[in-house]
């Protein structure tokens, strides 16, 4: 699995009256759009089979009528095509994806045009939307934004790059809740702004350089991480585990947990670090491209299969641990997961070293690390 090109930063918004029926209106202008596109695909075999530059061609022909905004369209034709991709590569029936229940509208990054046309970041306070009225005219309006303080370094210096035509940013719109009263509408909504990976480790990263030449093997569960560092001799050096057993409780919000589980892997990191670790091994996922447009699914293998979810969660934190660790320093390796977890060799090194079987594991993993070129 390969380091992210972007990463995407949520700014948090929220808006009513006029503005949040425009926003409204042009969310689901897109999701009919991705609808029609979807219906297509499934209708027809060549669809799925085109490139991405035919199927965008294909895609502006077929929805501008419905969505009369190249770059909207874009963005769309962009996202149901990736899908398509990573479900032909997963061996995945294409006529079993669906759309849940989502409301986003996107814009591909332009340099040219100061970093996005469409959805435009003007100050850490401020971005200019382009919305579609019920006649489908185009009209741009301005939202307050709440920046998270830890992004606001490195959101002053994707404005400056993209004021001066240095940078262009994908970016969307995406409705996480909504109020209707009589004669207004209410809308909690986020601002994803994709930035450039490079950039975001050369503005956030914490140490320039590792402080040892040990590897570290690290066991992902729903409530806990695993940690176990050996030397290049295979010796174990240390084991550390590192919980985060609230989120697994039920009723437990989505926001929350994953700001909990995020400090973990920051306390995990920031431990291999400061004990010499400069490579960190990882279990390799399967290709998950699509897992990470959350507003599709396979329809054979929805969420009322528990260990599809947990797999899902699984490979969103191995993603996160892989994204973070360049920040400490630290080298990240995929090695196959084969008898990590079940295999007689995990048996005896659990009776020789007396661990819990995850911490096994995640010395199992940093053996293989070992391993790699």
């Amino acid at each position: 699995m390969e380091l992210p090109e972007y990463l995407t930063i949520s700014i948090p918004f929220s808006v009513r009256g006029e503005s949040a029926k425009l926003i409204w209106f042009t969310a689901w202008l897109s999701k009919l759009c991705a609808h029609r596109l979807l219906n297509d695909v499934k209708s027809s075999e060549v669809l799925i089979n085109f490139s991405q530059t035919s199927f965008l061609s294909y895609a502006r022909r077929r929805c501008y009528d419905l969505l009369p905004n190249r770059r909207y369209i874009d963005g769309i034709a962009t996202l149901v095509h990736s899908t398509l991709r990573s479900a032909r590569r997963l061996g995945i029936d294409v006529k079993g994806l669906e759309l849940k229940q989502w409301l986003l509208f996107q814009s591909e990054a332009e340099k040219e045009k100061k970093g996005n046309l469409n959805i435009r970041l003007l100050s850490l306070e401020r971005a200019e939307v382009l919305v579609l009225g019920g006649d489908k005219a185009s009209k741009r309006i301005i939202v307050e934004l709440r920046t998270p303080k830890s992004y606001a370094k490195l959101l002053e210096i994707v404005i400056e790059k993209a004021q001066k035509c240095e940078l262009g940013y994908p970016a969307r719109i995406v409705i996480k809740e909504s109020n209707f009263y009589p004669g207004d509408v209410h809308l909690y909504c986020n601002l994803q702004v994709m930035v450039p990976y490079s950039l975001y480790v050369e503005v956030v990263k914490k140490y320039s350089r590792s402080l040892g030449n040990l590897v570290g093997g690290v066991d992902v569960n729903v409530d806990r991480l695993n940690l176990a560092i050996v030397d290049r001799h295979g010796r174990l050096r240390d084991v550390k585990t590192f919980w985060f057993r609230e989120v697994t409780a039920r009723g437990y919000e989505k926001k929350p947990a994953w700001t909990k589980i995020h400090q973990a892997i920051h306390n995990m990191l920031s431990y291999a670090y400061h004990h010499g670790v400069s490579l960190l091994a990882l279990e390799n996922p399967e290709v998950i491209g699509y897992l990470r447009y959350y507003w599709i699914r396979n329809g054979d293998r929805g969420s009322k299969n528990y260990n599809y979810k947990v797999s899902i969660f699984r490979n969103r934190v191995i993603e996160a641990v892989s994204y973070k660790a360049p920040l400490y320093s630290i080298d990240v390796a995929y090695v196959d997961p084969k008898g990590t977890t079940n295999s007689k060799e995990h048996d005896e090194i659990m009776r020789k070293y007396r661990l819990d079987r995850h911490t096994t594991s995640a010395y199992l993993i940093a053996l293989k690390g070992l391993k790699q070129p």
